[in-house]
């Protein structure tokens, strides 16, 4: 590749904005005092005398420089220098499929070390590569389902040192050593990443973040389902406790104010104070725990406060009085008892009752509504697979 100097047919100007009639220009390879061969032609096949001249008018003529970096000195009438600058240009850079290159190009694949892990969105098969699909890897002779051959021995070994049983189970249980176990033709686990996300440890070598758990001292007594926690902000139903005194798979069953009921007694001697860790996950410290639902059902603990508004007014005790119809009779007198009419009026008698009842609290039965059902819990995503490398 050839470099065209910058200043090819160009002016230098001074101060007053008037070029030099008298400029002359040297190059270096950059970084040493090495003269630099330039040419005239951008074949650079005739090289250029140096210091290369400007012309009358102060206007240097066509330079070509070879590909690379270089130092560049210009000197201005009376051989007073300009400037004296080095790496100019740009830094060489090998192509690897350069055909005149001869250096040979390294395996794409051997940027990647046994146990990475990539993300492609697609379904494909990568060679060099394994799906992390809960599928088995192991030697010909496995019958391994995801790959079944001799280039699976450096993850088979990675998988059985690195994570337990409970992960990357072997199958047929594990052996003495992890290449014996290869050598015998038994298959291990991929741990599964289907329908999964990716996310970092809580602590990962460092302090713990607690975005996926919280740690807080807790007061527990031997025997006893009932602890206190000095701080319960972020604590919600069945996250696992991780603390002195208390049995793995130990959950938070029930949370009132700052008294927390464990799942489990705690163990014997474990009265006191602890420190503990409380997870969403079964442990967040703990490399290749998987945790979390696509779907969640609301517990009614885990539903917003309401309070109802309203009131039902009480009915006092009263007497139910005897109304009756009353016969009038109207414009009677005389020796011959005729009246002028007869008529019907309502009456009412206080003081005879057909009834006395008492005081009584009216009771309020509302209608169920709801219908239980989950909800998703997911956030947005996109779906591709994961692979680990072989």
């Amino acid at each position: 590749m050839t470099i065209s100097w910058p200043f090819s047919r160009q002016q230098v100007l001074d101060a007053n904005g008037r070029p030099y009639l008298d400029l002359r220009a040297n190059f270096f390879a950059s970084g040493t005092t090495n003269p630099l061969t330039v040419y005239s032609d951008p074949g650079r096949t005739t090289a250029r005398t140096q210091p290369v001249l400007a012309d009358g008018n102060g206007r240097f003529p066509r330079v070509y420089l070879p590909d690379g970096q270089y130092r560049e000195q210009v000197l201005g009438p009376g051989g007073a220098e300009l400037w004296f600058d080095d790496g100019l240009g740009e830094p060489v850079v090998t192509d690897p499929t350069d055909p005149t290159d001869p250096t040979t190009p390294p395996d794409a694949n051997s940027y990647a070390r046994t146990g990475d892990v990539k993300w492609r969105m697609d379904a494909s098969i990568q060679p060099g590569w394994v799906r992390l699909n809960r599928g088995t890897i192991g030697n010909a002779s496995s019958g391994a389902s995801e790959r079944s051959n001799a280039d699976a021995a450096a993850l088979f070994i990675y998988l059985w040192t690195t994570f337990p049983d409970s992960l990357a189970p072997v199958v047929g249980g594990r052996g003495l050593s992890a290449a014996s176990d290869f050598a015998a033709g038994k298959s291990i686990a991929l741990p599964s990443m289907q329908g999964r996300l990716a996310a970092g440890l809580d602590d990962m070598g460092a302090s713990p973040a607690q975005r996926l758990q919280t740690i807080a001292n807790l007061d527990i007594a031997e025997g006893s389902t009932r602890a206190q926690a000095s701080n319960t902000a972020n604590l919600a139903l069945g996250m696992s406790i991780i603390a002195p005194g208390l049995s793995a798979g130990t959950r938070i069953a029930d949370l009132d104010g700052a008294t927390v009921t464990l799942s489990q007694p705690a163990g014997a001697g474990s009265t006191g104070t602890v420190q503990a860790r409380f997870s969403v996950l079964d442990d967040a410290q703990s490399p290749g725990q998987d945790g979390g639902s696509a779907l969640v059902t609301l517990q009614a603990k885990q539903v917003p406060k309401v309070t109802p508004s309203g009131s039902i007014s009480p009915i006092p005790a009263h007497r139910h009085p005897l109304v009756y119809q009353r016969l009038s009779v109207y414009g009677g007198g005389g020796a011959s008892g005729a009246v002028n009419s007869i008529g019907n009026e309502a009456a009412q008698h206080d003081d005879a009752v057909t009834s006395e009842a008492g005081g009584a609290t009216p009771t309020f039965t509302g209608t169920p509504f709801g219908g239980d059902q989950a909800h998703s819990n997911l956030p947005p995503m996109r779906l591709g697979t994961f692979f680990m490398r072989l």
